[in-house]
């Protein structure tokens, strides 16, 4: 299947963003700071499950018209959604990473601080790779 503009325009991005953690991850495993005193590490779980959470929430509530068959990638408008929607969840996952990120510079950059963080929105971006397939009606099952 061919990817139209759009379609290919928000894969780039999408791929981007994997390159960004990626960097991340390196940057935080090569660096050698000093340790702060106080840990974000809590704070920094609790916001990563709830940005995972709504970004599936947002897949949901901001590409619905796609599956339902309301939307399609061949008008404007739905051109305009599919990227919205698109960054807007890669957005919500890849903050997951910056978190990670900015724990492991505050632990020096200890792998057990970051990884799950990095490997977590690497995880769930991709879980949310926007496959052509996915932006197609579902069938009505009775």
């Amino acid at each position: 299947m061919k990817l139209q503009p759009v379609q290919f325009t928000v894969f780039v991005i999408w791929s981007s963003l994997i390159m960004g953690l990626v960097t991340l991850a390196f940057v935080v495993n090569v660096q050698d700071g000093t340790r702060a005193e106080h840990s974000m590490a809590s704070i920094f779980a609790l916001v990563a499950g709830v940005n995972a959470a709504l970004s599936f929430v947002a897949r949901h509530w901001m590409l619905r018209g796609f599956r339902q068959g309301t939307l399609t990638i061949d008008t404007p408008e739905g051109r305009g959604a599919y990227i919205t929607g698109n960054v807007v969840v890669f957005a919500l996952s890849e903050s997951i990473g910056v978190l990670g990120f900015v724990n492991g510079i505050n632990s020096r950059g200890e792998t057990d601080a970051w990884l799950p963080f990095i490997g977590g929105a690497i995880l769930l971006l991709l879980i949310h790779i926007p496959l052509p397939s996915r932006f197609q009606p579902q069938s009505v099952r009775i």
